[in-house]
């Protein structure tokens, strides 16, 4: 039998790409279908043309590799993948990737990503997230945020914070809180603030303090109250002051003690006004009088 080892084109089989426009193009084109042409078949394309070097293949539709064990691609320069449809890819076990320089992901629509064990994300300088709609982060078990150096958190419009139990601040120096216009806080129960120096309240305007049951102020030196125009203490029952040496009461222009229709008046030229119905002078051992002028009427 004859052993055919090679032809040359012809009228009955030309050139698969055309010549002589591609002479430096050999390879093999299949159509194995009747009425197919060449853009309906598989191509499998060797392009020898001096620096224009190609391997190209080509299937008409679908493409099936197998490797049964390990498979090694290798790009001297740049590689460009298009898919128009679907993409799915599964590994069995481990996966690497190394970008030894930037990388670029593009997501047009919708991204879920699930991780079923641990992730761990170590970024060794910035980062920087935007998110141009909402964002909800919800976290099923516990949280630990740490951060070495500072942060500033910058909220447009409102904020809520809700903690179903307990709270915790703990600040290592000092804390400053500015309020541009008001501010409410409401407690259930009790309310305890501890100084280790000093405490400093400035209020611009009036302050008001409503308690409904009692209140006790107790001060280990020292308290003073300073009032620049006027000074009233009203109490619905009984008021009592004691001072253990002694009580000094002082008024730049006049001081009135007045119970009913009885009245003593301190006047800053000296003198002295006792007005009552009924006036007691009453010495267990004696009562002493002394003056230049005396009028009894």
């Amino acid at each position: 039998l004859p052993i055919i080892v090679g032809r040359v084109y012809n009228t009955n089989n030309p050139h698969p790409w055309g010549l002589p426009a591609n002479a430096t193009q050999s390879g093999f084109l299949t159509r194995s279908s009747m009425g197919a042409t060449w853009q309906n078949a598989n191509a499998f394309r060797f392009e020898d043309k001096k620096g224009e070097e190609q391997v190209w293949l080509h299937a008409e539709k679908n493409q099936d590799i197998e490797v049964e064990n390990d498979e090694t691609h290798w790009v001297g320069h740049d590689r460009t993948k298009t898919i128009d449809h679907d993409e799915t890819v599964h590994v069995k076990h481990d996966r690497t990737e190394t970008v030894d320089h930037n990388e670029t992901i593009t997501v047009h629509n919708d991204r879920t990503e699930t991780v079923d064990g641990f992730e761990t994300i170590t970024i060794h300088k910035d980062r920087t997230e935007t998110v141009d709609g909402h964002e909800t982060i919800t976290i099923h078990k516990n949280r630990t945020e740490t951060v070495d150096k500072n942060e500033t958190i910058s909220i447009g419009q409102n904020r809520s914070e809700d903690v179903g139990k307990n709270e915790k601040v703990s600040i290592g120096k000092n804390r400053t809180v500015t309020i541009g216009q008001n501010k409410s806080e409401t407690i259930g129960m009790a309310s305890m603030i501890n100084v280790g120096l000093a405490q400093v309240t400035n209020i611009g305007g009036a302050y008001a303090l409503n308690v409904g049951a009692g209140w006790m102020s107790n001060v280990g030196l020292m308290h003073l109250h300073n009032v620049g125009v006027k000074l009233a203490v009203t109490v619905g029952k009984t008021i009592s002051v004691s001072a253990g040496n002694s009580a000094t009461y002082e008024a730049g222009d006049k001081l009135s003690l007045i119970c009913g229709d009885s009245m003593i008046v301190l006047e800053k030229n000296g003198t002295i006004t006792i007005s009552g119905n009924k006036i007691k002078v009453i010495g267990e051992k004696h009562v002493d009088v002394n003056g230049k002028l005396i009028d009894i009427n």
